[in-house]
């Protein structure tokens, strides 16, 4: 499957010769937003309209339906493929060219740490470790972590001190927390589906 992105622009020419006001000068964010999504970053910088299809090239190219809703949601099931799916897709044609490009290494991996609000956090293929710190010295007795499917709650001392939504599914089972010192909630998260990269831990980042 090919999801295709097409980026719009105006045909209408200007009778003004060196005017460029018929070309869209407003960033698309959403388009943008959704490139890096599936593994491009830096991302392309779009323009304008851009229109999203969907497409089937084996047996035989086709078109197929695209729900522009589901569809262009940032935790859609083609988004979370399509990291890793464009990733092998290059490695494959620096084989057939001889080029030596690559993607920066993906959020999180590689020893990189990536920061959100209120956290950092690292991934491998099967787990992802999200640390919170805390501004004073805490007590581990007074520290509850409860984890779901989609989310996880942070709670000390009887209080609300964080909750996360997740970017996408984990097993509670394979989830666990520690405190590295005094200030350093380390909660470690194993994925539903192994070998998906994360582009974020949010859901909604």
């Amino acid at each position: 499957m090919v999801i295709v992105i097409h980026e719009a622009r105006s045909s209408t020419h200007s009778s003004i010769p060196s005017s460029h006001s018929h070309l869209p000068t407003q960033p698309n964010t959403r388009a943008t937003a959704i490139a890096l999504a599936c593994g491009y970053n830096p991302p392309p910088n779009f323009y304008g309209d851009v229109f999203i299809g969907r497409c089937q090239t084996k047996p035989s190219l086709k078109n197929l339906d695209f729900d522009a809703t589901a569809d262009t949601d940032r935790g859609a099931e083609w988004m979370r493929r399509a990291v890793g799916e464009n990733l092998a897709w290059q490695h494959g044609m620096n084989e057939i060219t001889g080029k030596k490009d690559c993607q920066p290494a993906k959020a999180g991996e590689d020893g990189n740490v990536a920061q959100e609000a209120h956290f950092s956090w690292t991934q491998n293929d099967d787990e992802v470790e999200i640390v919170f710190p805390f501004e004073f010295d805490c007590d581990k007795k007074k520290v509850r972590v409860t984890f779901l499917p989609s989310k996880l709650t942070v709670e000390y001392d009887g209080k609300g001190f964080h909750e996360l939504a997740f970017y996408g599914k984990v097993d509670c089972d394979g989830c666990t927390w520690t405190l590295d010192g005094a200030r350093k909630l380390v909660v470690t998260v194993e994925k539903a589906e192994a070998g998906v990269s994360w582009p974020r831990v949010s859901e909604g980042a």
